[in-house]
């Protein structure tokens, strides 16, 4: 099925770079469709507090659509796909902006629309074009003093698209704070990490032992994103209080367009 959707995108990739106008006029009656975009992959980023969510950046991609010409007045610049929409007045601007807000792959469509220059023809008329845009995600999660971690949710299902992401990038960071600042006075931190899977069992984990004023760090890789995980760090209730620091990426294989400019 992975192969498949490759196959796939790459046609699509392939037949945008060959994309007309649609309508009764060719290309050179009716003119052509130029639209520029510095990025077409991006990153969705939530950042978590003490099991709080307490911001998420949803990335914004830029469609330039300065360069495209047509026989009749240009009448709408649009950017459309499952998920996201933006369109824009040629008159008042030729850049459209859209904001993504799932992570995976968005098929978009890239449509001009100009009145026609012939009354024999129906208006308006359009050029099109597809474009395929990845979109990852990263959670940032960390608590702070705490003798009780909380289960961080990972739910790497994508949102967008029939493609699956590749891989969970995991890296956690315990630290184990001086008791009394300068001056010590805590002890050691046993500390065991496990990704749970949806049926509570452990995919992956592992050990480490945090002196005190030190950190310890687990970072691994799981392959099984078509489900929902759990990202625990457990240690023996009573010990110092001790820091979190987690990131998690969603990661997909880079299979969108190629950037134009």
């Amino acid at each position: 099925m992975r192969h498949l959707f490759g196959l796939l995108l790459a046609l699509l990739m392939l037949s945008s770079v060959f994309a007309g106008c649609l309508g009764a006029a060719s290309e050179s009656e009716s003119g052509t469709q130029v639209v520029t975009y510095a990025n077409t992959n991006a990153t969705i980023v939530e950042v978590w507090e003490d099991g709080e969510l307490v911001e998420t950046q949803y990335p914004v991609l830029m469609f330039d659509f300065s360069q495209s010409t047509a026989s009749g007045t240009l009448l709408l610049h649009t950017v459309k796909g499952d998920h996201v929409l933006g369109s824009v007045d040629p008159a008042e601007s030729q850049r459209v902006e859209v904001e993504f807000k799932h992570h995976g792959f968005h098929v978009l469509e890239l449509i001009t629309e100009f009145e026609a220059s012939s009354s024999e023809q129906e208006s308006p008329l359009s050029h099109r074009e597809e474009v395929v845009v990845r979109i990852e995600k990263r959670i940032e999660w960390s608590e702070s003093a705490t003798n009780n971690p909380m289960p961080m949710p990972i739910d790497t299902r994508n949102e967008a698209g029939g493609q699956p992401a590749i891989a969970l990038v995991i890296e956690s960071t315990v630290l184990n704070p001086d008791l009394i600042a300068n001056i010590g006075g805590g002890r050691d931190v046993e500390v065991y990490w496990e990704l749970m899977d949806s049926t509570q069992s452990a995919c992956q984990s592992q050990p480490g032992t945090v002196s005190e004023g030190d950190s310890a760090t687990w970072k691994t890789v799981d392959f099984d994103t078509s489900d929902a995980h759990e990202l625990r760090v457990n240690y023996e209730e009573g010990q110092d209080a001790i820091e979190i620091d987690q990131t998690v990426l969603i990661q997909y294989e880079a299979l969108e367009t190629p950037i134009s400019v």
